[in-house]
């Protein structure tokens, strides 16, 4: 069994300027695990458990998906926290433009799963990019007044490719290997 998920993949200077901002919050001394910026994606649908002969078929149905989809262009210019930013459980950065198209990605990819055994998502797409995931509260206050001041300078990203990545857990955090990748917008041919 594989743990899988279907995400968009962020470009290299989205995960730089992420990293600088997890790296402005980390001093704040609350109990955040962060991301590390290379793992940061915007996930589309989480998979779960799956069975590895599966992932010949989930790839089929990702490059289906991406040949009749554009690339997504959005602006993250926001940050915000589930279930609030006052006492929140996971620190995102999210985008208020342009996340259209994103979500039009997740309905496709969750009915092309369905039709594969997959559960339907049980809530609307809500597009984030997760920066930490809070342990506890300590100083939580503290950094959750920083965090709703803050004034995110808007970055304009495009979002390229539609990729199947393995998550293997581990102490240290997690570990995404990519299994299959799709660029957007480019019909494939093959025999």
């Amino acid at each position: 069994m594989f743990r899988l998920f279907i995400a968009l993949p962020l470009p290299d200077a989205l995960e730089q300027r992420l990293g600088e901002l997890i790296r402005e919050f980390q001093p704040r001394g609350s109990n955040v695990k962060w991301a590390k910026p290379e793992n940061i994606h915007l996930t589309v649908k989480f998979l779960g458990d799956t069975d590895e002969e599966l992932v010949p078929e989930i790839g089929r149905a990702i490059d289906q998906i991406a040949a009749r989809s554009g690339a997504c262009k959005a602006v993250i210019d926001s940050l915000g926290g589930f279930p609030n930013l006052r006492r929140p459980r996971v620190i995102w950065a999210g985008s208020s433009l342009g996340i259209e198209s994103a979500a039009a990605i997740a309905r496709q990819i969750d009915l092309a799963m369905r039709q594969l055994g997959f559960e339907k998502e049980k809530r609307p797409f809500k597009g984030h990019l997760t920066l930490g995931r809070v342990r506890q509260g300590k100083n939580i206050d503290e950094l959750a007044g920083i965090l709703s001041g803050y004034k995110l300078e808007p970055l304009t990203v495009t979002l390229d490719r539609l990729t199947l990545f393995k998550s293997t857990l581990t102490p240290t955090g997690p570990i995404y290997d990519r299994l299959h990748e799709s660029p957007l917008g480019q019909e494939r041919f093959g025999g």
